[in-house]
């Protein structure tokens, strides 16, 4: 059987029971019911994914079941990838780099569960699907899952999370930034006044969106790095609109066919993005409904941004590139991560074994090129956990030399601007010449004989 969206929670609620928690009465998400729902739950630590069997469509009646937080816990990354829930550390970053660099293989489905039920032309209406609005100032509801585009004339398809203001039941907005591959694809096609084809899919196992968060270069082939992430084919089948010209995942749960028109821009947000703040009203692109096309019995997945399975998706794929990168360059590199807490972007920790004084700084400095929105990079020594945000501020404020070990580099991002360009490292590694004292532990001997005995329960 295929891998897809369903198999994968019903593998992992059997692994470990509880870990889905269903919701069976009905909710609004015009009314932000199911990100008040989730945001209760982070409140509480609770890391469960979350079904909504009954959420309202925007047209008010019933709509498919709706799934969040699926990319709520590094441990669902490593299962995702192939690796045991406790993988979710180095192991799990080492893997995403070993897997971008593989190519897969697509093959062509003999049968499309993801076309079981065809809506068309005035049927396909956006409205009738649950799109929630997420945060008390968004301008409407959003999709915000990955859309995928065809290079033209080209044989490769660049797929790409964003978002989608659902406009009204046939027209949505596409928010494909300068920096991104999509926008590319779009300018081509508009030199040529061509509209763009786009699908968006709202549902599939999650690794095939992993896969999407590689920083992979443009004309990449990303259904063929989805299939090595999938570590099976890739199943395709002719789109409802475009036929084999534009092929689309079969094992999809969703799929959403559009065009972009060329030359049309439109007004967007605000809409509350992964830094925490709202983005504002700015022009983008429009997309006009083709088709939807779905299982009969389809389950909608959603992501709550600038809440916690947003952080790891837009963190953890990037670490796994910026390990490979700078461990080539410095062998005494351990481990990379890029913390929850500046939203999986602006905040990077590398630990070392260093050889030179001036390692940690230009590993630090590697990382600026590597991971775009980067702020900061803390290094530290291999004996702090870089998971644990507390130790990290502990080895930088007992190791770190505030008149020795920060630099600031001017001039260096500027993709938020009232972020500033600045950049800063802190070398939080012991210093080097100075007589520092020896770190407390507890022997691993009597940890280890104390788990043996069973004695926390």
């Amino acid at each position: 059987m295929a891998k897809d969206l369903q198999q994968f929670l019903t593998g992992i609620e059997k692994e470990r029971p509880g870990s889905v928690l269903h919701i069976e009465s009905e909710i609004d998400p015009q009314k932000y019911e199911i990100t008040a729902l989730l945001t209760l739950l982070a409140r509480k630590g609770s890391e469960q994914i979350v079904r909504f069997a009954n959420p309202l469509n925007v047209n008010g009646g019933t709509g498919v079941p709706f799934v969040s937080n699926v990319f709520a816990t590094r441990g669902l990354y490593a299962r995702a990838v192939g690796l045991p829930y406790d993988h979710g550390g180095m192991a799990l970053v080492e893997e995403f780099g070993r897997k971008e660099r593989l190519s897969g293989e697509i093959e062509m489905a003999a049968d499309a569960p993801c076309q079981q039920v065809v809506h068309r032309d005035n049927a396909a209406d956006l409205w009738e699907l649950p799109i929630p609005r997420h945060h008390q100032n968004d301008v409407g509801p959003y999709l915000t899952m990955a859309c995928a585009m065809k290079g033209l004339d080209q044989e490769f398809y660049d797929i790409t999370f964003t978002k989608n203001w659902a406009k009204s039941p046939r027209k949505m907005s596409v928010s494909a930034h300068g920096h991104h591959h999509l926008a590319r694809i779009i300018a081509a096609h508009e030199k040529k006044d061509l509209p763009t084809p786009m699908i968006v899919v709202l549902g599939h196992h999650p690794a095939f969106y992993l896969s999407t968060c590689c920083l992979m270069p443009y004309r990449n082939d990303d259904y063929l790095t989805a299939a090595a992430f999938l570590e099976e084919p890739l199943r395709l089948c002719p789109s409802v609109t475009w036929g084999d010209r534009f092929l689309v995942p079969a094992d999809a749960e969703i799929v959403i066919e559009a065009e972009v028109p060329p030359g049309v821009r439109e007004t967007q947000n605000p809409f509350g993005e992964i830094a925490g703040y709202y983005q504002p009203a700015m022009l983008s692109p429009v997309a006009e409904i083709k088709a939807i096309t779905m299982k009969k019995d389809a389950v909608m997945q959603g992501i709550f941004p600038s809440n916690v399975e947003h952080w790891h998706l837009g963190g953890i794929p990037k670490e796994g590139t910026a390990f490979q990168s700078v461990k080539r360059k410095f062998p005494g590199v351990k481990a990379v991560h890029l913390t929850p807490s500046s939203c999986g972007r602006f905040s990077g920790v590398i630990s070392m074994e260093k050889e030179r004084d001036s390692d940690p700084r230009r590993a630090a400095m590697m990382m600026f090129p590597e991971i775009e929105h980067l702020k900061m990079v803390t290094v530290v020594d291999a004996d702090i956990d870089i998971y644990n945000e507390r130790e990290v501020q502990w080895a930088v404020v007992t190791r770190t030399h505030w008149d020795k070990d920060i630099e600031i580099m001017r001039s260096v991002q500027g993709f938020r601007p009232w972020m500033g360009e600045a950049v800063i490292i802190i070398d939080a590694t012991r210093p080097s010449g100075v007589d520092f004292p020896e770190k407390n532990e507890v022997p691993a001997e009597a940890i280890e004989r104390v788990l043996q005995k069973n004695l926390i329960p």
